[in-house]
């Protein structure tokens, strides 16, 4: 399959950590019981940005360790974000419709298209893919991108 890249685009979501804290994370989310990761995709993606998509190809995985997590008792109902494995996907949308969003992600503020190269520039996590994003799509041979782990919740 031959993609033209100057003509895509990442439907990415735009997450605010703090006034002057922004990043971007794709959309996605947890996998339900009996669920493929390719159904877990499209229900992820419908839930929170109302898009219809169907997966194309998988791209990549990367890891997050949060070790901060481990030591705030604060942070104990959060336990499952301790270890966060991310499966990336390039999907394509299956219609012009968009759907009311149902449930936003953490911190999620909105969803938007940003074109690939641009998509390249922005701060992501995670972070394995920052400055990335065309160069994965454009090999089209699945990578494992390692793991980040992250001693606080400071961002360097």
């Amino acid at each position: 399959m031959r993609l033209n890249q100057s003509a895509l685009c990442s439907l990415v979501s735009r997450q605010v950590k703090s006034l002057s804290s922004i990043y971007y994370d794709l959309p996605g989310g947890g996998q339900h019981d009996f669920e493929t990761m390719e159904e877990a995709l499209v229900r992820e993606v419908l839930e929170e940005t109302g898009y219809h998509v169907r997966v194309l190809r998988f791209v990549a995985l990367a890891e997050e360790i949060n070790d901060y997590m481990l030591q705030d008792p604060a942070m104990e109902a959060y336990r499952e974000y301790a270890h966060r494995a991310v499966h990336i996907f390039l999907a394509e949308l299956t219609g012009e419709r968009r759907e009311k969003p149902t449930e936003a992600d953490f911190q999620q503020e909105e969803s938007l298209w940003v074109p690939v190269r641009e998509a390249d520039g922005l701060m992501f996590f995670p972070v394995q893919i920052n400055g990335r994003i065309s160069e994965l799509i454009r090999e089209g041979i699945p990578r494992y991108l390692g793991c980040r782990r992250w001693d606080s919740d400071v961002w360097s």
